[in-house]
């Protein structure tokens, strides 16, 4: 990938983080029957993965077309939960009582996703033949790279803005009899840290 490489090294590092964070979240919510959003724990450790191996290509352990696939039907399903959601009636969906716009950035991260995936170049060489890499081309819709990371980085900004309401939010949930979150702070955190990181990934292929 463009850019440093020891910058590229240090996000990739926090990717598998968070994949094996989002992996700890998903055994803890089904063993303690805590409350959590699994399909966007299962969603983020896959993603947390995908993303380190688009930062440091040694890391990449799938195709690029294997992980297309994956993130093509990641955000058919959340553009599937959006959608029923407002069928609903914009009513609070999930054991974590969530408005129906929470699952739009997934969307969107998703969606992201797959978009770098098409941009990338293809190695071809050894045995890294038909694996990620980010360093040989850039964007084929430069503007929508760029919107993209707009949205990134403005998701960011959104999360922490409202990390000091997430305790009050969290009793609510509780108090509606939805269960206790399975630590918020920390999985807020975790989402900002792939904002950043996906929002440089973009900026870096334009």
């Amino acid at each position: 990938m463009a850019g440093p490489s020891w910058l590229a090294g240090i996000l990739a590092t926090v990717m598998l983080a968070t994949a094996a964070y989002c992996v700890g979240r998903l055994v803890i919510s089904r063993t303690r029957r805590r409350a959590a959003e699994r399909d966007v724990d299962a969603v983020h450790a896959v993603m947390g993965v995908a993303m380190a191996g688009m930062l440091v290509t040694r890391l990449n352990p799938l195709p690029n077309a294997v992980w297309a696939v994956l993130f093509g039907g990641a955000t058919a399903w959340f553009g599937w939960r959006i959608s029923l959601a407002r069928l609903s009636g914009g009513r609070r969906t999930g054991t974590t009582g969530h408005m129906p716009g929470h699952h739009v950035p997934h969307l969107v991260m998703c969606g992201a996703m797959v978009y770098m995936l098409l941009a990338v170049a293809v190695v071809r060489s050894g045995s890294a033949a038909g694996r990620m890499a980010m360093g040989t081309a850039g964007a084929h819709f430069p503007v929508l790279a760029l919107v993209l990371a707009v949205f990134m980085f403005g998701y960011v900004m959104w999360e922490a803005d409202r990390i000091p309401a997430i305790p009050a939010l969290a009793a609510r949930a509780a108090r509606a009899g939805q269960g206790a979150p399975l630590s918020p702070r920390l999985a807020a955190c975790c989402q900002m840290a792939m904002g950043i990181t996906m929002g440089y990934m973009l900026i870096m292929m334009l």
